[in-house]
């Protein structure tokens, strides 16, 4: 199944818990990456709006995001 990985500084672990999404911390890089599955409503929403947009979808500040990728 393909997903949204939306990496994240980590002053947004306390909002993405709360939110309940799924998140890994990252060994690597000192972020959060936040697991979304790429269902149809995912990629509708991802072809439509703005990045900012997206993961204000998810309740995420756009400002402490520092990538969003998509993996299949």
């Amino acid at each position: 199944m393909a997903y949204l990985n939306i990496h994240c500084q980590p002053s947004l672990l306390r909002t993405i818990e709360e939110s309940g999404l799924d998140y890994v911390k990252s060994t690597k890089l000192d972020e959060i990456d936040v697991i979304i599955p790429y269902t149809k409503e995912v990629d509708q929403l991802n072809n439509s709006v703005e990045d900012e947009e997206l993961v204000q979808h998810f309740g995420l500040d756009y400002d402490q995001v520092n990538c969003i990728e998509l993996y299949d």
